[in-house]
């Protein structure tokens, strides 16, 4: 009963997408129903992993928040929808202000996933494997709106394109589970469609919706947010002021950069490598399988000091010999094949590669996806994690080696192919 309901579902989901999106950048019926289906089961796949071998870990947690706010839904509506009001969570903080915001943050991150399965548990009868449906029908507009974003730049690459938002299967797997990275994923595709739209077409409108995406950025990963604002600022530069964009964003980093540490000499107790000194911290303080990772120092030489432990931990790690465990083995793997792809572009590099880095989305990929790695390799000593929450900037970063490629043949080996 539940697999056909499973089935009976994705298929509503699929006619929707494909009567919502055949307007704007099309996907065939058939292109269309591979990608959901396959997000949906590699969601799934995700969930029985999570529950057989980790004790159901964050993903099944969200379940069962979803099945409490069913009950509460039907037995306690007011509170059901009061709760989600930050009164409660400034009470909690004892009247300081940025303490407050800082708790509703995190209590609209919970919530916010648990409201979105209590929802879908009055069709699903509160099955988990169902509610994978009805999440991803949500997070399948993240992929489809950054693959319209990249297509729209690069209308010649549309094939490779597909394959890599739909079906490069680590990512797809990693941003298709009941957890709020696909909603990064979503909120950032939207953000970064109508930036472009308000910036190219001058759409006003476009302004709210940036500053809804990035207001769901700030919910669900606000230090993803923080990286966005100067790569979304240098590409309005570029673009404003008809300046070359890798000089701009080169300029624009490295200025942040600047301002980054100089924070910590306006304000020795309040600056921002603290704030990165701290989230380390809490993440040291936690059990689990880890690299080696150490202390860091809220100065210059102190971060200098640990780069390369951050660059190895995301850009290398785990090596194909320490993997351990399945998922290790295939992050080993993916890792391997992340590289043989920056290879094929050097290699097999398209005869006008240099135009490409013309369009600001070229050097906004590259600086906003490195930047979020190293911070990702300062902060977090936990293969598992890492593996997780670089998903969304390996993909920006892989849309460069997926457009710098000759991705065609000689006809001499298509014949032979045919032979």
């Amino acid at each position: 009963m539940h697999l056909l309901l499973l089935l009976i579902y994705s298929t509503v989901f699929i006619y929707l997408l494909y009567r919502l999106t055949r307007k704007k950048v099309p996907l065939s019926l058939p292109e269309l129903a591979g990608a959901f289906l396959f997000k949906v089961a590699l969601g799934c796949l995700y969930g029985y992993i999570y529950l057989h071998f980790y004790n159901g870990d964050d993903t099944w947690m969200y379940h069962r928040f979803g099945l409490e706010n069913l009950e509460k839904l039907k037995h306690h509506t007011r509170s059901y929808f009061t709760e989600l009001l930050p009164a409660e969570s400034f009470a909690w903080a004892g009247g300081s202000f940025w303490h407050g915001l800082g708790v509703y943050i995190h209590t609209l991150e919970n919530d916010g996933i648990a409201k979105i399965l209590s929802i879908a548990n009055l069709f699903s009868g509160g099955n988990y494997y169902i509610n994978v449906v009805f999440f991803n029908f949500i997070l399948f507009w993240g992929h489809y709106l950054m693959f319209s974003l990249f297509v729209q730049e690069f209308p010649d690459k549309r094939k490779p394109l597909f394959f890599l938002f739909f079906f490069f299967p680590p990512l797809v797997f990693w941003l298709s589970g009941i957890r709020s990275d696909g909603l990064i994923l979503f909120f950032l595709a939207l953000a970064l469609v109508h930036f472009r739209r308000w910036l190219y077409e001058q759409k006003t409108g476009s302004i709210l919706w940036t500053v809804l995406a990035a207001t769901g950025i700030l919910i669900f990963r606000s230090q993803v947010l923080l990286l966005l604002i100067p790569a979304l600022l240098a590409w309005y530069i570029s673009v404003k002021f008809n300046r070359r964009p890798v000089p701009i964003f080169l300029c624009v980093f490295g200025f942040g950069a600047l301002v980054f540490f100089a924070s910590a000499w306006i304000s020795p107790s309040k600056n921002l490598p603290g704030l990165i000194v701290q989230k380390q911290q809490s993440y040291m303080a936690l059990q689990g399988t880890r690299f080696r990772l150490d202390s860091l120092q809220p100065t210059v030489p102190g971060f200098i000091k640990v780069l390369p432990q951050a660059v190895s931990h995301t850009f290398l790690r785990p090596y194909l010999w320490e993997a351990k465990g399945a998922l290790q083995l295939l992050t080993a793997l993916e890792i391997i094949v992340c590289w043989l792809l920056v290879l094929a572009a050097i290699l097999k590099k398209e005869t006008h590669w240099r135009q490409l880095w013309k369009k600001p989305l070229v050097p906004f990929c590259l600086c906003f996806g490195i930047t979020l790695y190293i911070f990702i390799g300062y902060t977090i000593p936990f293969p598992g994690a890492i593996v997780r929450y670089k998903a969304i900037p390996e993909l920006l970063l892989l849309t460069i080696p997926v457009i710098s490629t000759n991705w065609s043949f000689p006809r001499q080996i298509n014949k032979k192919l045919y032979i």
